[in-house]
């Protein structure tokens, strides 16, 4: 069963440390052991090339580690 907090996140926009949108949150995923987000997943807008990226693409988007997160609000930012 989705969480009402993970169904509201879902889409929003992720900006890097300077305010430039990388992409939507289409993912999160959830470490069972003890209930902490471990991962966001993001697609990519059009113009970010994924490769380019620090982090590991999963199934088309790409997974970045819930310690890269900066702030989770209407826009979620990221450390880098």
């Amino acid at each position: 069963m989705a969480s009402s907090f993970g169904q509201e996140m879902l889409g929003r926009t992720v900006q890097d440390k300077k305010g430039k949108e990388l992409g939507k949150l289409t993912d999160l995923i959830v470490d069972l052991s003890n209930g902490e987000i471990c991962e966001l997943l993001i697609k990519c807008s059009e113009n970010i090339d994924a490769s380019r990226l620090p982090f590991p693409t999963k199934d088309g988007a790409v997974a970045i580690p819930s310690t890269e997160v900066s702030s989770f609000g209407s826009v979620i930012m990221l450390k880098v």
